[in-house]
């Protein structure tokens, strides 16, 4: 009962669509999944804002800020948080970091000046020494705590085009459950690294657009301490779930929230009986799943978050490496197409990224290699594997692979700037954005090829979806644009989508490297929509062959 009537009005305003394949009737969706984070313009992020003279440096906090005072390069370089195989890397980042505190006089940095003189020619072979953790450890360390009063703002209107159709979407999913009230949105930030960053950027741009927002200050970090009662060894405990250092020292009014939270076993409850919506910001799938899922069962958060979106009176957003745990089975976790040519996927946890850089690979686990778990995530997505920033990070061998490997039915790889909204109840889905939804059915192979079914749908395509592929498929005229510079270069980089043009064109495109090649058909059988410097594509064929040595 204690959902009743926000349930009810959802599961009737469901119903007035269930004629999913009339065009004049509107469709409702429970589920948008974005392929990465989406670029709010803010404050911190002026590199994706189109004017920057809104901005009062004042007034609003526009930079992480660096202590470059012996104290504080003592702190990054100590010896308790290096390996000792890393000694002399220690040693080099100690020299360097006091270099570097001569040459800006031992002041307070700007984290763009810092990391500018970090990448510059002086320290470029000890930045290519330094793993992705102990970059991030160093920095950690380094940060100055924020100025009280100083928050990051967005500004929604001086973002690009496509994040503003995104922000004004996720307040429009919700509208027609709210009742007529506010939409209520909660942010889980679980997935991040350090779960603080997004929340004052997320918060600002949603509550721009008319929404209310509330942070839920869960992690796994949260988690795990409200299971084993060590909620007063949260930070100690982020630096060894986590890899972040300091976090109480350089945001302690979020760290406190989350000490709150951590003692308040039932203080989910209040936030998420309230709430019409979640929205799971960009990061980790590992993380988020680590936050939600133990012992291979929902935690009493994920669990209520299901009831909810179930019933039919909750909205899930999730973007990035998110929306690929919200699968049901074999969460993809990570790893390149260039090691999943040559290494099956590993049903495993995540393996640090650039682990051969440091030594922290897992033993028999080669650095890049496909990771997933087998028994899913979070169980909201129902109909398949998802991989996100998909075609702009050269994507389509690792999620051919994994389905190949899982005997996978169908799977879903979203574009950067591109978002799926999906029905899940009634089983229907439109793409959105900028780019397109990469959708692969029947992915059949051995160690040397794989070959599936695929489809390539733009903005504005609307489908039905189910857990063998999708189908009833309708395409949309797309706009013109500058055709995409070519390249053969397919393993984690961009060739097959800067040569879909191509495919509409001659009907075939081939891509080669050093250890294979792919090759995508299209066919009598296949469908195709274009436009100069976009392609469609409904069933054609796909391809990808190892070199044979």
């Amino acid at each position: 009962m204690k959902y009743l009537v926000i349930g009810l009005m959802s599961a009737l305003a469901l119903l007035a669509c269930a004629d999913v394949k009339a065009q004049d009737t509107p469709r409702l969706y429970n589920l948008y999944m974005f392929g990465s984070e989406l670029e709010i313009c803010s404050s911190m992020k002026q590199n994706w804002c189109e004017e920057t003279d809104w901005i009062e440096a004042n007034d609003m906090r526009t930079s992480r800020l660096f202590d470059l005072s012996d104290v504080r390069r003592k702190s990054a370089t100590r010896s308790a948080i290096w390996p000792d195989e890393r000694e002399e890397i220690r040693v080099q980042v100690s020299n360097a970091l006091e270099e570097m505190s001569s040459y800006f006089g031992r002041g307070i940095v700007p984290e763009g000046r810092f990391v500018e003189r970090l990448r510059s020619r002086a320290y470029m072979q000890l930045l290519a020494e330094l793993s992705e953790a102990e970059y991030n450890r160093i920095l950690d360390n380094l940060e100055l705590r924020r100025l009280e009063g100083l928050n990051e703002v967005a500004n929604v209107e001086q973002s690009s085009a496509v994040t503003q159709e995104f922000i004004a979407d996720v307040v429009n999913m919700v509208r027609p459950i709210t009742g007529g009230s506010q939409p209520r949105i909660t942010l889980i930030t679980a997935a991040a690294r350090n779960s603080f960053a997004p929340i004052q950027r997320y918060t600002s741009a949603l509550e721009a657009a008319g929404a209310a927002v509330q942070w839920l200050p869960v992690d796994a970090v949260i988690a795990a301490a409200q299971r084993t009662d060590n909620c007063d060894n949260i930070e100690s405990m982020r630096r060894e779930m986590l890899g972040t250092y300091d976090r109480d020292r350089v945001s302690p009014q979020f760290h406190t929230q989350q000490v709150s939270y951590c003692e308040n076993a039932n203080a989910w409850q209040d936030v998420l009986g309230r709430t019409h919506a979640v929205f799971f910001t960009d990061g980790s799938a590992q993380r988020l799943r680590d936050a939600l899922v133990h012992d291979r069962e929902p935690t009493l958060v994920l669990g209520g978050i299901l009831e909810r979106f179930r019933e039919g009176s909750l909205i899930v957003f999730a973007e990035g490496g998110a929306a690929n745990a919200l699968v049901q089975n074999n969460m993809l976790t990570g790893g390149t197409s260039r090691r999943a040519m040559t290494i099956a996927p590993k049903a495993r946890r995540a393996i640090p990224d650039n682990c051969d850089v440091d030594g922290s690979c897992p033993r028999g686990v080669q650095a890049g290699t496909v990771t997933y778990e087998p028994l899913g995530g979070l169980g909201i997505f129902p109909f398949g594997i998802v991989d996100t920033d998909f075609s702009q990070r050269g994507r389509q061998v690792r999620l051919l692979k994994l389905a190949q490997e899982t005997n996978s039915p169908v799977s879903f790889g979203i574009d950067r700037n591109t978002g799926l909204q999906v029905n899940t109840a009634q089983r229907y889905f439109r793409v959105r954005g900028k780019d397109g939804v990469t959708v692969y059915e029947g992915v059949q192979g051995t160690s040397q090829f794989t070959a599936a079914t695929f489809h390539y749908l733009q903005n504005g395509a609307i489908g039905e979806v189910s857990n063998v592929g999708v189908n009833d498929v309708s395409l949309v005229s797309q706009p013109t644009t500058t055709p995409r510079d070519v390249t053969n270069r397919f393993l984690d980089n961009t060739g097959v989508y800067a040569t879909m043009t191509t495919l509409c064109q001659r009907s075939v495109a081939q891509l080669v490297e050093d250890i294979g090649q792919l090759i995508m058909q299209v066919n009598d059988d296949t469908q195709i929509q274009a436009t100069t410097g976009r392609c469609q594509v409904v069933n054609g064929t796909i391809g990808v062959a190892l070199e044979s040595e």
